[in-house]
């Protein structure tokens, strides 16, 4: 088969899935789901600009702000960048669907020719959501800065856009040379570090740090971050020239994964979806314990076989957790400084590192026959492993606010934190053991409340879990953001209304039953 003939069959192979693909597709249920996403970001923006603060910067204080937040900004897109290294080293970012990786880069045809369309196609969506979350975050930063909106908007939108190609650019790279895992994370460390360095010593040398500048052009202009700017046109590029060297079998792996994660999300499985994930991530954990454990002893047996779990957490895991927690505490420390929506990130990265401090929760719930022939009634045995995922997320917790101290002052910092530990990490641990023990939802026993009823049944089923978290927060948002004038006595109010929720999600726990298989 010659390279035009093979290049015009597959055209025709990909027009024909296409047009069935949309022949299924009814435009009213297309509109809809238009309507409904951009109604989510409406009022999500809206909350988000009335719970920041009215008054703008001066423009010393808007240079000031300029010169510290760049290499925070550059951090962050080195982590992102990382995420993408990593995701190159097992075969990333590519998702392809099995059909295809079967019968098209199986075909007697040019590989870089059959992947260049799915490529292209990801780049242009991730380039869409980078822009519209930079918009987001220009509209939000313009009403504090000095600055006009719609360069705001703008500089933002190309920024945010610029980062989510480099980031799969940086992928393609990899995954097309074919880098191991080990590599990989060796590069993500490099990246990483670099901006680490920038935001250590104040300079600006990291092309994530150079490109985050492009997002302050409305305060400042700086030519420089146009050089932040052609690496990520630069890498997008060599991504794509080296696509065809990507894997079969790490593209058929991912295929199948990606289709199962999809389902589970559909079905709101999350401890699948948790399971599925680090089988795409291939963490597996660890042959050897990090600390061995004597056999025997006093301390219960459900005590004693959640710390043998988490003392073969891998590695990459105990970065996570420790990663997640900083985040957490940078996030409860913007929150406090005035930027109030942040309290829901902290939040966040507090529910996603319970997940892993649920682990043995998780483990018991894998096998409902063998929890169900237990003689201790099932809740009881739920709340015994809440303890050692406590105990974990305390840890988080308290990286979390050694991290806060960038941002708020160390007296407020000591002041606040002891009122906070046990809301914010209980409510971390039995916000996902909560999450993790519900399994998928009965879609037979809740077809009986008719389908307006069950969409809410599901919302609360996915929000409430990370809303608990949330609300173990909100004692810091009642402090003020007065360092002199602390409001403790709305604190310890806060504070009371949080454990009524620790309370529901307890007695939830206590009498859940296992599923059967």
């Amino acid at each position: 088969m010659t390279s035009q003939a093979g290049a015009d069959a597959l055209r025709e192979l990909r027009r024909t899935r296409r047009r069935n693909r949309l022949a299924d597709v009814h435009w009213v249920d297309a509109l809809y789901r238009v309507y409904i996403a951009a109604l989510a970001g409406v009022i999500f923006v809206l909350f988000a600009a009335g719970r920041l603060p009215d008054d703008r910067l001066s423009n010393d204080e808007a240079l000031t702000f300029l010169h510290d937040a760049v290499p925070v900004l550059g951090l962050i897109f080195a982590v992102a960048i990382g995420i993408g290294a990593r995701s190159g080293g097992r075969g990333g970012p590519l998702v392809l669907e099995g059909p295809v990786v079967l019968h098209e880069l199986g075909a007697p045809v040019d590989r870089n020719l059959a992947l260049r369309g799915p490529a292209l196609k990801q780049l242009r969506f991730l380039a869409f959501a980078g822009a519209v979350v930079g918009a987001i975050v220009g509209e939000l930063a313009a009403r504090r800065l000095p600055v006009n909106v719609a360069a705001a908007i703008a500089a933002c939108a190309v920024t945010f856009a610029l980062l989510a190609v480099l980031a799969a650019g940086v992928a393609m790279v990899l995954s097309g040379r074919r880098v191991g895992w080990l590599a990989a994370n060796l590069v993500a460390g490099a990246i990483v570090g670099w901006s680490v360095l920038d935001l250590l010593a104040g300079t600006t040398t990291s092309p994530l740090t150079l490109l985050a500048r492009l997002a302050f052009w409305p305060i400042e202009i700086a030519p420089m971050a146009l050089v932040g700017v052609a690496v990520a046109v630069a890498v997008p590029l060599v991504g794509l020239a080296n696509v065809g060297g990507l894997s079969i079998e790490a593209a058929m792996r991912r295929a199948g994964l990606i289709s199962q994660l999809r389902f589970a999300v559909t079905l709101q499985d999350v401890r699948t979806v948790v399971l599925l994930r680090r089988q795409l991530s291939q963490e597996r954990p660890r042959a050897k314990p990090w600390i061995h454990l004597r056999r025997g002893g006093r301390l219960p047996a459900v005590w004693r076989r959640d710390w043998q779990s988490v003392a073969r957490f891998p590695a990459v895991r105990l970065v996570r957790l420790a990663l997640l927690g900083v985040a957490a505490g940078l996030a409860a420390g913007a929150a406090w400084r005035g930027v109030t929506p942040m309290i829901v990130a902290s939040g966040l990265a507090l529910y996603v590192a319970g997940y892993d401090a649920a682990e043995p929760i998780a483990q018991e719930v894998d096998h409902p026959t063998r929890w169900e022939s237990f003689p201790m009634e099932p809740g009881r045995v739920l709340l015994q492993h809440v303890p050692a995922a406590f105990v974990v997320m305390t840890i988080v917790y308290l990286i979390g606010v050694a991290s806060s101290m960038v941002l708020v002052p160390v007296e407020v910092v000591v002041r606040l934190a002891p009122a906070t530990l046990v809301t914010a990490a209980g409510a971390a641990a039995l916000g996902a053991a909560v999450g993790t023990s519900q399994g998928a939802p009965d879609v037979a026993q809740m077809a009986g409340l008719g389908p307006d009823m069950m969409g809410f049944v599901l919302l609360g089923r996915l929000v409430l879990p990370p809303a608990l978290v949330v609300v173990g927060l909100l004692p810091l948002l009642a402090a003020g953001s007065d360092a002199d004038a602390l409001d403790l006595p709305a604190v310890q109010s806060a504070t009371t209304y949080s454990l009524f929720g620790l309370l529901g999600a307890f007695l939830w726990l206590r009498y859940r039953k296992p599923k059967h298989l």
